[in-house]
């Protein structure tokens, strides 16, 4: 009887150390999945990148507005305000553009912080529910069975080995309500994270709608000050005058990427470079295919155009496409953001390098949503449609430069 008592015994413990393992196994999984860390430095990165950028574009609007008070105490002409105000409006809209982001980059951490916090909560179910089936096997087998466990066996080796068994049970038992309350620490954590991004959404939201005012203030002052310039009778030749002017400005920009594309290119060494490696399609092979950066009807075309006005031939060297304010714009094909900046004339401006001196230029932009050095994508969003630097409707300016030319954009897009 003891024998057959003892071998049933026997039997109950290796099935319970058998549980015991399995049950060690699923706490190791864990264990493991707890330390995995979501993808979130790319996310931390953006939004660093972001800050920095908008901290430095506040300087640059509380410095124009200290030149346009300026201005004004001086009583200098209306153009240079005008000007000055027009750059102002454009930086608020790019400020706001980046706000706009960091709101997008937040969302994406809450979603993961939420995500991570229902499998928290998952896991921390899963622990208890361990501890109760160890609760259930120690009220079950008690410390008398342990006692009978050892009193039972055979010999001292066997008896040894028992007490190892016990004591490694014990072990985890005393590791489960660790890990439980370590998990409840967790949770708890998580949750604070959450609040504090909920906050800096909010103080996000906050601060586009203060962009917002600032922009719509200033532009009620730029129309104060059109106003008054048409009084003045302003040369509308000087008008003229001042666009080929501009375009130069933007010609020279163009130039002196292609002077540094092709210096690059005659390196026999490559020189150390922090930019992006990027493999540049074959641009030239999609003329005719390219997708339109805005859908809408070309109000201002390309080449020798006549003046209705001043009766006099103009040329241009890109297209204006009217489109409503805030309408997303798209690039027309792969490449590397090589400029943002802002022109008189074209507002704020992204010039985008496709490779073997091709480039597209978008102006008039309100946001924009990418960085300089950048890759972006065929129809990836990189703005949206405004009106900065610019006295005319509500458009955008788009233009394709390559090998030293301007091209007719409404050649090469589909």
């Amino acid at each position: 009887m003891p024998l057959r008592l003892a071998t049933t015994f026997n039997k109950n413990t290796r099935r319970a150390f058998v549980k015991l393992n399995r049950l060690s196994f699923v706490l190791l999984f864990l264990l493991m999945t707890n330390n995995v860390l979501f993808a979130q430095f790319g996310i931390e990165k953006n939004l660093n990148q972001n800050r920095s950028l908008l901290k430095k574009l506040d300087r640059q609007i509380e410095e124009l507005r200290q030149k346009i008070l300026a201005t004004k105490r001086k009583e200098a002409d209306l153009e240079l305000q005008i000007q000055l105000l027009d750059q102002e409006m454009a930086l608020i809209m790019r400020s706001k553009g980046i706000l706009e982001q960091e709101i997008d980059l937040v969302q994406k951490k809450i979603s993961q912080k939420q995500q991570e916090l229902n499998e928290a909560e998952k896991r921390l179910e899963q622990l208890k529910q361990l501890y109760t089936e160890r609760v259930f096997y120690s009220y079950k087998y008690g410390r008398v069975k342990n006692i009978e466990l050892l009193i039972s066996a055979r010999s001292i080796n066997q008896a040894l080995v028992r007490i190892k068994y016990l004591q490694q049970i014990a072990r985890h038992d005393a590791n489960l309500i660790k890990i439980i309350e370590n998990k409840r620490q967790q949770i708890a954590a998580i949750k604070r994270t959450l609040q504090s991004n909920l906050q800096q959404k909010n103080l996000a939201l906050r601060e586009i709608q203060k962009k917002t005012n600032q922009y719509l203030a200033r532009k009620a002052e730029k129309q104060n000050l059109l106003r008054k310039l048409k009084s003045t009778h302003y040369s509308y030749q000087k008008q003229l005058t001042e666009k080929d002017r501009q375009r130069k400005q933007l010609l020279d920009l163009i130039a002196a990427l292609e002077k540094e594309r092709l210096a690059k290119a005659k390196q026999t060494v490559p020189a150390k470079s922090t930019e992006i490696s990027f493999n540049f399609e074959n641009f030239r092979k999609a003329k005719g295919k390219l997708p339109w950066p805005v859908k809408g009807k070309v109000i201002t075309r390309y080449g020798k155009q006549r003046d209705p006005v001043s009766k006099t031939y103009i040329k241009n060297t890109d297209i204006e496409i009217k489109a409503r304010p805030g309408t997303p714009v798209k690039c027309i094909f792969p490449g590397v953001v090589r400029i943002i900046t802002f022109l008189p004339g074209y507002g704020n401006t992204v010039i985008v390098d496709h490779g073997k001196g091709f480039y597209s230029i978008y102006s008039h932009l309100a946001q924009i949503y990418v960085y300089k050095n950048a890759t972006v994508r065929q129809n990836q969003i990189i703005g949206k449609v405004g009106d900065s630097g610019y006295l005319g409707p509500v458009s955008l300016r788009f233009g394709i430069y390559g090998s030293k030319k301007t091209y007719n954009p409404l050649s090469w897009l589909e």
